[in-house]
């Protein structure tokens, strides 16, 4: 009686994660609106598609350059100041994409800390972006590096290669899995930003889809242009498991041993760090002394009761939709781990899963294109409102 009723739930949950997905791709089929004719007759589809595929690509290959890069160098080598920028490097994760973008922004402006350098493009948002996602890459690389053997890198070193050799033959090959994991969540989510493309006039997929939603008031159009970018993600995925399909990575075995940091001296020393810390101080720390600054200006102005009760609204959302998030992973968790019923679990509670993890790949502006449709469904068969509650940015 308790399983039924359990299976019942998880079908009821992964139907209703699913579902705004679902009701978006139901559109992408549907191309008759005067609306979408006129972007590709004028060639802004065209653009909006280049230029999301540009900076997907662009911002796959910096934020592997600075999130190895740096998880290598703090992971194998010892040099001045390692052990406190190990740390460090994270920290551009306390600041959003769209913050450091309007930071940057108000830097970089006529009447701003620095001037003479036009930011606002596609160039400016593609650094901005990757100097704020790197730590995706960074930290499961360096997750990754630390399961490395010591014998491996003693294997090649007999062999007469070079740091440089065995990084290139050995090591970034050893670890594709963990570079191809932080690479996708940081394009996604560079893919994903509204704000910064908003902010820097760029027009991109994203721009396309609030632009037809909130300019246009066309939400058939809109769902249309966000099915487009849920299936290019997906593409994205799947080429990638069809390239890497018969390859399997083991790094470690029986005679494993953590790998022992390699001291560098004079010049590679002082390059190390130097390297290091000018992402440190491009990601973090020159965004967050202009906030500093700008603070120090406006906060008499800022921090008022408006400002408490927006706080308090923002720590209540978070603390729900953490909660809430747990809950469902260990729901989920438990059904994979104590279903008894294989034909059920194998067939379809696991891809069905699987396929809802996807969820995390696609937009936050996707979601709300297929909410409002979900939302229009349950004011008209049972007379909930979802739309601008609260409830609906919680889901």
């Amino acid at each position: 009686m308790y399983s039924k009723v359990f299976i019942v739930i998880l079908v009821i949950l992964i139907l209703l994660i699913a579902s705004p997905s679902l009701l978006v791709l139901y559109h992408l089929t549907d191309f008759s609106n005067d609306n979408w004719r006129h972007l590709v007759d004028s060639g802004l589809l065209l653009d909006y598609s280049l230029n999301s595929l540009s900076i997907a690509l662009a911002v796959a290959v910096l934020t592997f350059i600075l999130g190895f890069s740096t998880a290598y160098l703090t992971t194998l080598f010892d040099f001045i100041g390692s052990r406190l920028l190990e740390f460090a490097l994270v920290l551009p994760f306390a600041i959003p994409a769209y913050i450091a973008a309007f930071i940057y922004g108000g830097m970089f402006d006529i009447g701003g800390s620095i001037v003479n350098l036009n930011i606002m493009s596609l160039g400016g948002a593609i650094v901005v972006m990757s100097l704020v996602l790197y730590p995706y890459v960074y930290l499961i690389s360096k997750a990754y590096l630390r399961l490395e053997s010591a014998s491996i890198i003693e294997a090649c070193q007999t062999m007469g290669l070079s740091h440089a050799k065995i990084l290139c033959k050995m090591i970034i090959p050893l670890s594709r899995p963990a570079i191809i994991a932080g690479v996708s969540l940081a394009t996604m989510e560079a893919v994903a930003d509204y704000g910064i493309m908003e902010y820097f006039g760029v027009k991109t997929l994203i721009t396309g889809i609030f632009k037809a939603w909130y300019g246009l008031e066309d939400i058939a159009v809109a769902a249309k242009l966000a099915s487009l970018l849920m299936m290019v993600i997906f593409a994205l995925i799947i080429i990638e498991k069809l390239q890497r399909r018969h390859k399997f990575y083991k790094s470690s075995g029986r005679d494993f041993r953590p790998i022992a940091k390699h001291k560098l001296k004079g010049l590679a020393n002082i390059l190390a760090f130097a390297w290091c810390f000018a992402i440190v101080f491009l990601g973090f720390l020159l965004p967050f002394m202009q906030l500093l600054y700008w603070f120090s200006l406006a906060y008499e102005q800022v921090i008022d009761k408006a400002f408490w009760q927006i706080f308090a609204q923002t720590v209540s959302l978070a603390f729900t939709a953490t909660s809430l998030i747990i809950l469902l992973n260990f729901i989920f968790s438990c059904s994979q781990r104590f279903l008894k019923h294989k034909i059920l679990k194998d067939k379809i509670l696991d891809p069905s899963i699987q396929g809802i993890k996807l969820n995390y790949s696609v937009p936050g502006a996707v979601i709300a294109v297929g909410l409002l449709y979900l939302s229009g469904l349950f004011n008209q068969y049972f007379d909930l409102v979802l739309t601008g509650t609260m409830l609906a940015v919680i889901f």
